[in-house]
């Protein structure tokens, strides 16, 4: 089964139109974990964020699950993002003003947060070495610790799909390499699918499938 499919996208900015991708095809199967790679300019970020639906191409369709996402209406659209996504950027995007636990629990609040809850988030804390940071805000962490806590956030809600963009740009190898090892692990073991933007070739080499763009193309699939 197919977790995620795009058909001719195309998505074009300014006037006079910049054309960024150029009928793009691409095809992501259920439980894999994928990257999209290219240099500065090829359009994978784009990509990536009309694929997870953060972001609306010129033309084109995007399928999630079957799901033909942007013919949804702005309730299913959301309530799909809530139940069945999950997203981690380059920069972590943590609320301040709340500690590991509550920025991990943020996605719940919308729902209610239950006992389960709270479990689960207790239970990424520790699975991703973070216990210590429990009651701390983003502020007395380190940049790895912000970023481990933002991929605990992402998957508190179970997705089935996660998007990430550049998720280790800006942490040392050492940190690069835990969020690595975490991407693998929840794909392995939950069969979450992954679909990722990096730049470093040996992350994206430990991978199951990489797309190679180029110009707003897809020049490679291997």
């Amino acid at each position: 089964m197919k977790a995620i499919e795009g058909i001719g996208i195309t998505k074009a900015f300014g006037n006079p139109p910049s054309v960024i991708l150029k009928g793009i095809n691409v095809s992501i199967d259920s439980g894999s974990f994928t990257a999209l790679i290219g240099k500065s300019g090829s359009g994978k970020s784009t990509l990536l964020y009309i694929l997870s639906g953060l972001d609306n191409p010129t033309s084109g369709q995007v399928f999630m699950d079957g799901v033909n996402f942007f013919e949804l209406d702005s309730i299913a659209m959301h309530k799909f993002r809530n139940e069945k996504m999950g997203f981690v950027f380059q920069f972590h995007y943590l609320l301040p003003e709340l500690t590991a636990f509550d920025n991990v629990l943020m996605a719940s609040r919308k729902k209610g947060i239950t006992a389960e809850n709270k479990e689960h988030a207790a239970y990424l804390l520790e699975e991703f070495g973070l216990t210590h940071c429990r009651e701390k805000f983003p502020s007395q962490m380190s940049g790895g610790e912000q970023q481990r806590v933002a991929i605990a956030r992402a998957l508190s809600q179970k997705p089935k799909l996660l998007f990430a963009d550049e998720p280790t740009g800006n942490l040392d190898t050492t940190n690069g390499d835990k969020v690595m090892e975490i991407f693998r692990k929840i794909n392995k073991e939950d069969k979450t699918t992954i679909l990722i933007v990096t730049h470093d070739s040996d992350y994206a080499n430990s991978v199951g499938q990489r797309i190679h763009l180029q110009d707003g193309l897809v020049v490679k699939i291997n």
